[in-house]
């Protein structure tokens, strides 16, 4: 800081205007200096994170998004001795809870089984779709989709009541219970969801499309309904899906039958439901990282490429794990090389479940990292080329403590850049929606 004496002389002799330029520029210099990319955004909630604990036990957030007006909603599902239900809730930009949404901010919805929210999007006329699993207790599960209309409301314009329950025909079917869920709302308002379906003998990749009235929409494979195998006697799963001038890719994992040797495994459809045979030869491909993986993200880039991320497990641990694919389904060696990027923290385990490709290209995954006893968020900052960006926090990584376990499931991009992670935090008493901001 510039020493400024305070003397009579000193004062007239640089004149009032310039000491208030020095003070200011002086001031400013302090503010970047302290202010680093990756910081947590001490303008959120006072210091950068946020916990909610709603009346229960077990509280998480699984998926959040951005409204064109700023607000955060963040879903996932909150529990109690009896049930788990969706939860939804909605934050002002400041971390706040948005009282003009059902009244504190909180949304629960029961489908009358074990229900939990996996991903939610915003439709360009303010409603919001989510999307989810409903379940036997310790049991088969069915997809599960409610709509909310800006008030928090359901909407009763979708399916009557504002929740549709699909069967895909098997006895287990739904969003990806672990990892997370999947869903897009196309431009026509169409809604597409991704997540998984037992054939009777293993699981396969399943994709559902629905109207916007949330009728099954029969233009998409014939009976809204379609799913991809990864081969005889393989488990696959979809995580997360994206959409691209009309094609369809859905990203997750493909194991052995005993649900081991999992690689990452994506496909693309056609707008109608069908492979797209551009991608790959058959529309399918299958990335082996030398160890056991979990395919849990996808983003698209502007030039169409493909990134998926997840985690990777080796001799040294469970690691980050990103891919990246050209348009006809190649690994790109522009990035990392060979296509593939591994990212260490130390400790024994991370694990990446969410990821975004900001406006310049960089790319950001959030998820967990495993400190001894607790677990931590942590964000890794990619360069376009795969490299980790020292430009954020210094190395690229950043991990936040929130006191006990907490993990990151997703991340959003807010119109001024800024960084939304979204997940749970446990208080030692029980498990609490946790959100992180941080700055670009």
């Amino acid at each position: 800081m510039i020493n400024i004496k305070s003397d009579s002389h000193t004062f007239k002799h640089i004149g009032w205007k310039t000491l208030l330029l020095v003070m200011v520029f002086s001031l400013l210099t302090y503010t970047i200096a302290i202010a680093a990319s990756g910081d947590l955004d001490p303008t959120f909630s006072g210091d950068g994170k946020l916990t909610t604990d709603i009346a229960g036990w077990d509280d998480r957030a699984y998926a959040v998004a951005i409204q064109s007006d700023g607000k955060i909603v963040a879903v996932g599902s909150h529990s109690s001795t009896l049930e788990s239900d969706f939860v939804v809730v909605r934050y002002n930009q400041n971390g706040g809870l948005d009282t003009s949404f059902s009244g504190n901010g909180i949304r629960t919805t029961d489908f009358g089984k074990e229900d939990e929210a996996k991903d939610v999007a915003i439709q360009s006329n303010g409603k919001i779709v989510v999307t989810g699993n409903t379940c036997e207790p310790g049991g088969d599960c069915d997809l599960a989709v409610a709509r909310y209309n800006p008030n928090g409301s359901l909407d009763t314009t979708f399916s009557g009541d504002g929740k549709v329950i699909v069967n895909f025909g098997g006895k287990d079917n739904g969003t990806n219970g672990s990892d997370g869920g999947g869903l897009v709302i196309q431009p026509d308002g169409r809604i597409v969801v991704a997540g998984f379906l037992d054939n009777g003998s293993d699981y396969d990749f399943a994709v559902y499309r629905l109207n916007s009235n949330g009728s099954l929409d029969t233009t998409f494979s014939s009976d809204g309904k379609q799913k991809i195998g990864f081969g005889s006697g393989r488990n696959d799963t979809g995580s997360d899906l994206a959409i691209h001038s009309g094609k369809i890719v859905v990203a997750g994992d493909t194991c052995d039958a005993g649900f081991g040797s999992c690689n990452f495994a994506i496909t693309r459809l056609n707008s109608n439901g069908t492979l797209d045979t551009t991608f790959s030869g058959d529309g399918r491909t299958v990335t082996d990282f030398g160890g056991d993986e979990s395919g849990n993200a996808v983003s698209i880039q502007q030039d169409g490429k493909v990134v998926m991320a997840g985690a990777t497990e080796t001799a040294s641990g469970e690691n980050f794990a990103l891919a990246r694919y050209n348009l006809n389904g190649s690994l790109d060696t522009s990035f990392s090389l060979d296509g593939k990027q591994t990212t260490h923290f130390p400790g024994f385990a991370a694990w990446a479940g969410g990821v975004v490709i900001q406006p310049d290209g960089k790319i950001v995954a959030v998820g967990l990292i495993e400190i001894g006893e607790s677990d931590d968020f942590a964000l890794v900052r990619y360069k376009t080329n795969g490299w980790l960006d020292t430009t954020f926090s210094g190395d690229g990584k950043v991990t936040t403590d929130f006191g006990l376990d907490s993990m990151a499931m997703a991340v959003a991009l807010q119109s001024n850049g800024r960084i939304i992670a979204a997940g749970w935090a446990n208080d030692g008493i029980d498990r609490d929606i946790a959100l992180a901001r941080y700055l670009p």
